[in-house]
């Protein structure tokens, strides 16, 4: 069985990232068959992890700059923080 294309729809779109946790989404609710996620930081860190309850100290780093993919369907919540005090300009992608 062969690999199944990305046919879509997509979307996309900057958010603010603090230290408060955020679900990746576009928008208000992630995108329906939703089967890949990027999380771009454009200008300093953040960690994702797969519910609110994602910190600086039990996420997985994402560096400024680094694109990271994640196969996730549109029931897989995907979460991104910032460290205290920083507010981080990062770019997230929604694809089906």
């Amino acid at each position: 069985m062969g690999l199944l294309p990305l046919d879509g729809p997509a979307v996309y779109s900057n958010v603010t990232v603090t230290d408060t946790a955020s679900e990746v989404k576009v928008g208000g609710t992630v995108l329906i068959e939703r089967k890949v996620v990027t999380i771009q930081p454009i200008d300093g860190v953040v960690y994702f992890g797969y519910d609110n309850s994602v910190t600086t100290s039990n996420g997985t780093k994402i560096f400024k700059g680094q694109t990271y993919t994640i196969e996730a369907g549109d029931s897989l919540e995907v979460w991104v923080i910032a460290d205290t005090g920083e507010s981080v300009d990062v770019r997230i992608t929604e694809v089906s």
